[in-house]
């Protein structure tokens, strides 16, 4: 699908400001450096953007929906709802790893604005609350699991969610849980043991 000029000259400064922030964390950051970096007037800058948190806001946007997107594709209707749980969780740790390394400076940074990095979590969690539905109701017509109402379903999902969450910022912020990936196969036994 092709772009329109507006989308793509928007697209071209969130990609400048990721080589901003990667090279020094969020702080230190002005507009005036990714005005720079994007080769972008102040002017279109701040049509697009009215703040810094803004641009950060759709950096963080556009690689929380890569990851997404790789998590989804890695989930199978033919496989299990623990298999599914662990490889859609294996590979979002394993993608949060690789781009918090990346992004180091950032995560510095997030870890003096605890608020700031909070609103960043919580980015396409309905999404990921979607596919989690999806795995229970996959699961619950191959009578995997116990036949559940579609509230429990959604309320289920959402669960399972936040706790996996808990586990992320843990990771994150705190570098707890290093063997995380090793114990997710147990977790996604638990909980659909759970629920037969």
């Amino acid at each position: 699908m092709k772009q329109s000029k507006e989308e793509q000259i928007r697209e071209e400064i969130i990609t400048a400001a990721a080589g901003v922030f990667e090279i020094y964390g969020f702080t230190r950051v002005s507009m005036q450096d990714i005005s720079k970096a994007g080769k972008k007037g102040r002017t279109t800058l701040y049509y697009y953007f009215g703040s810094k948190t803004e641009v950060f806001d759709a950096v963080v946007e556009k690689f929380c929906r890569q990851i997404f997107n790789a998590c989804q594709a890695v989930i199978d209707p033919k496989a299990s709802m623990a298999t599914n749980l662990e490889k859609f969780y294996t590979r979002k740790l394993q993608e949060i790893k690789l781009l918090t390394k990346k992004y180091h400076l950032v995560l510095e940074d997030l870890k003096q604005q605890p608020e700031l990095a909070a609103a960043k979590t919580r980015i396409l969690l309905e999404e990921e609350g979607s596919v989690l539905y999806t795995m229970i109701r996959w699961a619950i017509d191959k009578k995997e699991i116990a036949e559940l109402s579609e509230a429990d379903s959604r309320f289920l999902a959402e669960t399972i969610v936040t706790a996996f969450k808990s586990f992320e910022q843990e990771i994150i912020m705190f570098n707890r849980f290093p063997d995380m990936e090793a114990k997710l196969s147990w977790l996604s036994e638990i909980f659909c043991k759970g629920l037969k």
